[in-house]
């Protein structure tokens, strides 16, 4: 059905069936206040002039933090970031899995061992997971040089995307035949930290040997470009953030001999839709939903006009 979907969408005539598609995508803003506060005094000042703490979502995001380097007028100011009591297994790269698949795990015996400074994770010549020190050096992405794990993710970010994540078992599978002897790192982390705006992303930018449990709340320091955790009761500047959202209609035609209205099918082009606009720069986070006729149909058909 996806291959005859995505032909669908390419072949599309000029008399055929129509269907409005509405997306809304929303920008971040970011901003630097520059007055010292405590970290909740942070937080409260954030959600009554903006929408909260910032949060780092991608690298894009961190980006844009970085460019309010030139009015961060200290080394350090408050980011969202915050630890709680429950630590658990996060993937660095989330947007990649359905629904699910981001509790896929394949430890092995043992494993893992939660070691208190086990926080990263390899991926050994058969296939099985072990929790390590993410200053360990090991091999990882068929690159022979030794990293430790941030090193690793750093390296990722730059040439590819992110450190690889594995989400069932077949890749698995052909991830572990990547592997010679010994161990390569995945994108598995475990940490306890969380959003001050209950955001699930697992973002991390932590510099070298942090977190160092100096605290359970987290800075972004100007010289390093890194995060840092501090006690929350001393004061810093701090990045909040706001939302712009935007909000276009697209008319879209397809040609096809199948009931285009089924849910299934409007579902699968809706996919389709995203995955290409992502592909020439939409943001992953576009929210797109169709629009509905009134009598709950996507698409309508157009009649034919017959030259006589």
């Amino acid at each position: 059905m996806e291959q005859k979907l995505l032909l669908i969408l390419m072949i599309c005539g000029i008399n055929c069936v129509t269907g409005l598609n509405t997306f809304m995508e929303s920008y971040k803003n970011f901003y630097f206040v520059n007055e010292y506060k405590t970290f909740a005094e942070a937080q409260q000042y954030c959600r009554e002039h903006y929408i909260d703490l910032v949060t780092l979502e991608d690298w894009a995001d961190m980006k844009d933090l970085l460019a309010l380097e030139n009015v961060m007028s200290t080394d350090s100011a408050w980011i969202g970031l915050r630890k709680t009591g429950h630590e658990q297994w996060r993937w660095a790269d989330p947007e990649l899995y359905k629904d699910r698949e981001t509790e896929y795990r394949n430890w092995g015996p043992s494993e893992p061992t939660n070691g208190s400074d086990e926080y990263c994770s390899v991926m050994d010549s058969i296939g099985n997971f072990r929790d390590t020190d993410c200053q360990t050096y090991s091999k990882y992405m068929l690159v022979n040089g030794p990293k430790s794990w941030r090193e690793a993710q750093s390296y990722c970010r730059q040439s590819y995307t992110e450190l690889v994540s594995v989400r069932n078992q077949e890749e698995n599978r052909q991830i572990q035949q990547l592997i010679p002897a010994g161990v390569s790192y995945m994108g598995l982390f475990k940490d306890a930290f969380v959003w001050s705006d209950n955001s699930t992303s697992s973002f991390r930018n932590w510099d070298y040997y942090q977190p160092d449990r100096s605290g359970d709340c987290v800075v972004h320091l100007r010289h390093s470009r890194l995060w840092d955790d501090q006690d929350c009761s001393k004061t810093n500047p701090f990045f909040c953030y706001d939302r712009t959202v935007v909000r276009q209609i697209l008319r879209l035609k397809v040609e096809s001999d199948q009931n285009v209205n089924d849910p299934d099918i409007t579902a699968t082009i809706l996919q389709e839709i995203k995955q290409k606009m992502i592909y020439q720069g939409l943001s992953v986070h576009a929210y797109l939903q169709w629009k509905q006729q009134a009598n709950g149909d996507v698409f309508q058909r157009e009649e034919k006009t017959r030259k006589t």
